[in-house]
């Protein structure tokens, strides 16, 4: 027979072990997404957040993407601290593209356009532009008292174009929000941020491998 104090324990385990990972980041709906060469990401998709898909866009013609540096809107920034949070955030979503992007197979080349280095692309090219218009830090105190109800959550959120390096034109854009609350101690500002936007890179890249296999957007069931 299981004695109570034995199932008080097992429940203490499991929520200690949620408190130490983290629940994860989770998708919120995307604020007031930005329009790019006269598309609205306004297309639910069950992991690019919302999409819009110019006519004619097939990005199985391209063998090559540059990805660039991102830019946080003016909103989010309020002090110098912010801009070098902002900075070192924006180079971890850089670096977490070009990795998901060339782990998709997708492309034959994934460059960075920060690499001077780097041999130009060869064949059609896309470029990877984007802004990131959500970078709420929330509150790692409140996250510890009640994160579990979603309070003090930090919140991400990056708006996403591709364009057609040599015409200029866009072919897709996307917005994505996330939101993270619950860590160890409430997690730290940074985890969860950078949480967000590995999952955010991870579910693009998908997102991109379905486009390339024929599938429309699809909404979360």
């Amino acid at each position: 027979m299981v004695r109570d104090a034995d199932v008080r324990w097992c429940l203490l385990g499991v929520a200690l072990s949620l408190l130490v990972a983290g629940c994860g980041a989770t998708r919120s709906s995307a604020d007031n997404p930005t329009s790019f060469g006269g598309l609205t990401p306004n297309t639910p998709d069950m992991e690019a957040g919302l999409v819009a898909i110019a006519p004619g866009f097939d990005i199985r013609t391209y063998k090559a993407v540059v990805v660039d540096k991102f830019e946080v809107a003016d909103s989010e920034i309020q002090d110098e601290g912010d801009r070098s949070f902002a900075a070192k955030m924006t180079q971890y979503l850089h670096l977490q593209l070009l990795r998901r992007l060339r782990e998709s197979g997708l492309f034959q080349q994934v460059a960075s356009a920060a690499d001077g280095q780097a041999k130009p692309a060869e064949g059609a090219t896309l470029r990877l532009r984007g802004v990131v218009t959500r970078l709420g830090r929330g509150s790692q105190a409140v996250r510890y008292f009640a994160g579990l109800y979603g309070a003090g959550g930090t919140r991400a959120q990056a708006d996403l174009q591709l364009i057609d390096a040599a015409s200029g034109k866009v072919g897709l854009v996307t917005a994505d929000r996330r939101v993270a609350s619950v860590g160890m101690f409430g997690g730290s500002d940074e985890e969860h941020l950078e949480e967000s936007f590995n999952d955010l890179a991870r579910d693009f890249a998908k997102f991109l491998v379905r486009l390339s296999q024929g599938q429309a957007p699809k909404a979360a069931p």
